[in-house]
This record gives structure tokens, C-alpha cells and sequence, in this order.
């Protein structure tokens, strides 16, 4: 297939059937040499002070795309790292000097002020919210650019300033809810992403509603809640429990270092297990909105169906954990890869799609699109 478009010049009246529309199948083929590429991309990255990272996330990445197959046909990974990296040093430098300059000017002009400092602190937070946005949205059309399959790449339309805006106020709008306007934020927010998605010069569609969702987040809601006051309340009657209780904390007191050293170990406890059980708890959420969404998302007249658990969710998150934790992260590219299949594994294509007649889009120029996803540190592989 050519990458001009000239393939496609034939008119459609000319062609057989056959040859406007293919059945789409989605399957996962795994590639080999991970762990050899994970002792790789650590050595490495110890080496160079943590420089090469860029260019081992390129090469993970190319082995990822590689595993995932259309028609038995694999995409292809056209990015490199150092793409990457002088995108993570341009916004580094963008956000790092003002920011810089901005403390300096503060510090002069009002000193010590609560005030200026705190509303200095609100409009840099806010910022940082709105770069992330536009980081995620930039992160994805760099992805999509230099992702091919078949000759023709992939790309996404649309504003990342004006994805960055909705991401900010939704964000807003989250925090006064206490949370409840999560299901039409993600709802909306994947609307704004999916429907700008393209390959070649056809458009992918999203019309998925927040409604289903309630249901499943009001139990998590519900849940989070209850988990909150339990391991509060425990870690509560744990420190009265303790020698002098816990008035040894009180003004005025100097606790001995093995007291200290068991408070520190129940309040970390404590958020650990609390964020242990909200794992739990959220994963048949999050199932259910993947499903939600994938059952809403089509090409053409293919759609895409979802089949994640709950239950098969938890086992991946706390493998892949374990095996990130154990390793001090060498193993995060295998981890990676099995994030991967989980989700390719769990996705089916229903239907056709006139591949035949779709054309090439022109080259994405815009080749420093991730540096904001990196800075902030969202990317996902």
C-alpha cells in the first residue's frame, strides 16, 4: 500500500466488492525478548544518568506495537528517542525558568506574605492541572502520528489547548462534587479524545453516555467512604492503644524516637491500606467503564466490545506492582507488555471497514508533541 494515497485512486465503482470492505480482527502476538530488552534499558539508563530512558521507552514501545495485530497484520512504531528527549528538555525549560522567575519576584515584592504566596501557589497548581491536559492530548497525537499499520498512520484533530481547558474546569467541577462528577468528566473527556482520532482520513466515533455509570460509582463512592472511616477509625484506636496514648504527642511533650518510629509506621500503614482496599473496590468500576466505553466506540462499521473484570484488573495492578517493586523497576518493560495484552486481549472488532478506500494523512511536522506528558510524568508506555 503506498503512503501517497496514489493506491487508492481507482474509483470505488470499479473494484470488486471484496475490495471496499474487510472484516476487522484484533489479536495480540507476543513479542519476544523482554527481559533482555528490561537488563538493556536499565543498564543503560544507570549509565547515562537516566538520559537513555528516553530512547529504551522508544524501543518498548516498538516491540508493544509490534505485538498488536489487525488481521494478523502487526502496527508499526515510528517515534524515536530523540524525539523524546528534546521534547522533555524544551517544556522542561519552558516550565522550569518562569516558575523560577515567578518565586524570585514573589519573594521580593511581598516577602513572606501568606497571602501572595497562596495565591501565587492556587494560579501555579491551576496551570499545572491545565498543562496536563494538554499534555495528555499532545502525548496521544504524537503516539497516533507515529503509529502505521498497513502504510497509513494514525493521527488525532483537534486543539490540545482546548482539550487542556476541559480538562482543567471538569477538574474543577470534580473537586466541588466530592468526587461525583467523575463518571461525566472521564465521559466527556474520552468524547473529546476518541472522535478526534483518525487513521488515514477516517475518523473514529465515540458516543458513550455518563447515565450507566452512576450505579457502579455510587457503590465506589459509597465504599471509598466506608474504607476512609474504617482505617481512620482503626489507626485511631491503634495510637490510643499505644503506651501513653495519645496525649504523649500532645503540646509540649518529646516523644522518644521508638514512639515516633510506631507512629510514622501505623499512619503509613494505614494509607497504604486504605489505598490497598480503594484498589480493590475501584477496579469493577473501572472494568465497567472500559467496558462502557469500548461498547461505544466503532470504525466504520466496526465496534469495539470490552470483556475487562474487576477481579482480572486487581491481579494485573498487583503483579505488575510487585514485579516493578521487587525488581527496583528493571522489570517495567515486561510489566508494560502485559498491561498490553490484559487490554488487547480483553477488546474485540465486530464488523468491516472500507480499508480500501481510505487515504493517507499528511505527516504530523510537530514532532516534540510529549514533552508536556513527560514532564508531568503521565505517559502511559
Amino acid at each position: 500500500m503506498s503512503n501517497d494515497g496514489a493506491a487508492f485512486a481507482t474509483p470505488a465503482a470499479a473494484r470488486p466488492q471484496s475490495a471496499l470492505t474487510e472484516m476487522l480482527q484484533l489479536s495480540w502476538v507476543q513479542p519476544p525478548g523482554f527481559t533482555a530488552l528490561s537488563f538493556k534499558n536499565f543498564g543503560l539508563a544507570v549509565v547515562t544518568l537516566g538520559i537513555y530512558k528516553f530512547w529504551g521507552k522508544t524501543e518498548v514501545r516498538k516491540r508493544i506495537w509490534s505485538g498488536i495485530r489487525i488481521n494478523g497484520e502487526p502496527l508499526q512504531y515510528t517515534g524515536t528517542g530523540k524525539e523524546m528527549f528534546l521534547g522533555f528538555l524544551l517544556v522542561l525549560a519552558i516550565l522550569t525558568i518562569p516558575t523560577f522567575l515567578v518565586a524570585i519576584v514573589v519573594a521580593v515584592v511581598f516577602g513572606n506574605s501568606p497571602v501572595a504566596n497562596g495565591i501565587v501557589n492556587a494560579v501555579l497548581y491551576g496551570g499545572f492541572l491545565y498543562l496536563i491536559g494538554v499534555g495528555m492530548h499532545r502525548a496521544v497525537r504524537y503516539r497516533l502520528s507515529r503509529t502505521i499499520w498497513r502504510g497509513i498512520r494514525g493521527g488525532l484533530e483537534g486543539s490540545s489547548w482546548r482539550y487542556g481547558w476541559a480538562y482543567f474546569w471538569t477538574g474543577i467541577v470534580l473537586v466541588v462534587t466530592l468526587g461525583w462528577a467523575s463518571p461525566w468528566r472521564a465521559t466527556k473527556l474520552q468524547n473529546l479524545i476518541t472522535n478526534d482520532m483518525r487513521f488515514g482520513n477516517r475518523p473514529f466515533h465515540f458516543d458513550a453516555t455518563s447515565g450507566p455509570l452512576y450505579g457502579p460509582f455510587a457503590a465506589l463512592w459509597l465504599s471509598v467512604v466506608a474504607i476512609a472511616m474504617a482505617v481512620s477509625l482503626s489507626m485511631w484506636l491503634v495510637l490510643r492503644g499505644m503506651p501513653g496514648g495519645l496525649e504523649a504527642f500532645g503540646p509540649g511533650r518529646n516523644p522518644d524516637p521508638k514512639t515516633l518510629f510506631t507512629l510514622f509506621a501505623i499512619l503509613y500503614g494505614g494509607v497504604i491500606l486504605g489505598f490497598l482496599l480503594f484498589a480493590v473496590v475501584s477496579a469493577w468500576y473501572r472494568a465497567q467503564m472500559m467496558n462502557h466505553f469500548a461498547a461505544h466506540t466503532s470504525f466504520e462499521e466496526a465496534k469495539f466490545h470490552g470483556s475487562a473484570t474487576g477481579r482480572s484488573l486487581i491481579w494485573l495492578a498487583l503483579s505488575n506492582t510487585l514485579m516493578v517493586i521487587f525488581t527496583l523497576g528493571l522489570l517495567a518493560p515486561v510489566a508494560q507488555a502485559r498491561s498490553a495484552r490484559y487490554f488487547v486481549e480483553r477488546l474485540r472488532l465486530d464488523g468491516s471497514a472500507s480499508l480500501a478506500e481510505i487515504l493517507q494523512r499528511a505527516e504530523d511536522s510537530r514532532s516534540r508533541g510529549e514533552g508536556l506528558a513527560q514532564a508531568f510524568d503521565i505517559d502511559a508506555f
